[in-house]
């Protein structure tokens, strides 16, 4: 008979925390990219109103050189959004190929700039409540563990908001490529949301082809317009967030175990896992050198926990 320090109960609710905590930060990520998406949507729609006629935007029109009026309207998205906060070296660099690309463009340039420039603001923000994020979730399993190793009677999951980012913190949070690839994903976004305005513009917009390009509904259920092209990538940062916290996540784990010399170890399944993690979790117990590192693939919430063999019976 073998048994672990913590019941199958207990680290099962420990994962359901987890995943509810994934789900809020998802939510307040999704928003913020919701919020860049309408702000884009009203500088549409303001461009629209100043250089339609009747008829309706014209491709002639579209293609006419920036104005100072343009100008203005992208000074306005950027101090909007930034609200007095300091620009990160990601920030400034596409803050500057935007700069360039409205300075020397037509209206339809203009109309990308803002993009452009929105999607970085908003990804800049992102970047760093992820950051403080991924912080409070590798404190949070390091008081796990704490509990766990202290053998206490009263048995509490732990709650953490506002970790401090100490250097060792700071390590494990940035100690892989997570925020080059959420500048890439961002990039994508821009490139995504981009393409679809630029190719309304092209052939001329009227007042019903507007209201399909900037059409906000349920998400997901959005198949055309701004809403749908940036969709695909907010879920491709949900993803990667998600993913990178079950990194600290076990990383806070590993580091627990190795300063209790942990031996073995069993790999625990989140509720709906996969057949490649049911078959990984088989496999166990593993020794602490040999243990594959979590997560197993991206989205995954499977955690550790140590194995602990009773004494045979006398």
């Amino acid at each position: 008979m073998a048994k672990t320090t913590v019941t199958d109960q207990q680290e099962e609710q420990r994962i359901s925390q987890l995943l509810s905590s994934d789900k809020r930060f998802k939510d307040q990520t999704d928003n913020l990219y919701y919020q860049a998406l309408k702000l884009i949507s009203d500088n549409i729609r303001a461009f629209y109103a100043r250089y339609a006629s009747s008829k309706g935007l014209t491709a002639d029109v579209v293609r006419e050189r920036v104005t100072h009026w343009d100008l203005d309207q992208f000074m306005h998205a950027i101090d909007l959004l930034m609200n007095g906060d300091q620009s990160s070296a990601d920030l400034k660099k596409r803050l500057k190929l935007t700069k360039y690309q409205v300075a020397g463009g037509n209206h339809a340039d203009a109309v990308a700039a803002v993009i452009g420039a929105t999607i970085a603001v908003t990804t800049d923000k992102v970047q760093r409540s992820s950051r403080q994020h991924l912080a409070n979730d590798y404190v949070s399993e390091q008081k796990y563990q704490q509990v766990i190793a202290s053998k206490h009677l009263t048995w509490t999951l732990p709650r953490t908001q506002n970790a401090q980012i100490t250097p060792a913190i700071g390590h494990a949070v940035d100690g892989s490529d997570w925020s080059d690839r959420l500048w890439v994903r961002s990039d994508d976004m821009v490139a995504d949301v981009q393409k679809v305005v630029r190719d309304s513009l092209s052939g001329g917009l009227d007042q019903d082809q507007l209201e399909k390009l900037l059409h906000f509904g349920t998400t997901g259920m959005v198949t055309k317009g701004i809403q749908a092209a940036g969709e695909t990538e907010m879920w491709m940062v949900d993803r990667l967030i998600r993913t990178e916290s079950a990194r600290v996540v076990d990383k806070a784990t590993m580091d627990s175990f190795k300063n209790r010399r942990v031996k073995r170890i069993d790999i625990v399944t989140e509720p709906d896992a996969c057949e490649k993690c049911r078959e990984l979790a088989a496999q166990g117990p593993f020794s602490l050198s040999e243990c594959p590192d979590l997560p197993w693939h991206p989205n995954c919430r499977c955690k550790k926990r140590e194995y602990v063999e009773e004494p045979a019976p006398i």
